[in-house]
Parts: structure tokens; C-alpha cells; sequence
């Protein structure tokens, strides 16, 4: 037996794709551009700060969210289908 009901599948997907939307549309997409030195720089910032941390992680966030929501929107349709 499933702890949530298919639609509740669905809709917490939703809403969790929603805010990953959001999130990945204010902070930016995390990416990172390797050098040649083998460290890791940001790509048009002079020097990492505390606010491009925060983007960092505001953007992973937003990643990982639309991810699980996906997995939460599949979970919803395989649920309702059998």
C-alpha cells in the first residue's frame, strides 16, 4: 500500500517542479567550467563570494527539486495506472 494516493503523487510533483522552475529561473543554472590548473572557476565572476555561493546552492536546489519532482509525477502515473 502507498503512503500517498496518486494524486497526491502528482501534486507534490507538481509543486515540486514548479519551485525548482523558479528557483533555476532566479538564481541561474550551477555550472561550473574546469581550468587548466584543475581548479574550479565561475564563468564571467572575477572572484567567488558569498553571494555566488548562495547561487550555487540555490540553483542545485532548484535542480535537484525538478528532478524529484519528476520522480514524484511517475511515481503518481504508475500508481494510478495499475
Amino acid at each position: 500500500m502507498a503512503i500517498l494516493n496518486p494524486t497526491a503523487w502528482t501534486i507534490l510533483g507538481l509543486i515540486l517542479t514548479l519551485l525548482g522552475v523558479l528557483l533555476l529561473f532566479r538564481f541561474g543554472m550551477p555550472y561550473r567550467l574546469r581550468s587548466t590548473e584543475g581548479n574550479y572557476v565561475v564563468a564571467g565572476v572575477p572572484e567567488k563570494d558569498r553571494y555566488d555561493t548562495a547561487y550555487s546552492v540555490f540553483g542545485w536546489v532548484g535542480l535537484v527539486a525538478i528532478v524529484i519532482g519528476t520522480c514524484c509525477q511517475i511515481i503518481g502515473a504508475y500508481l494510478s495506472s495499475t
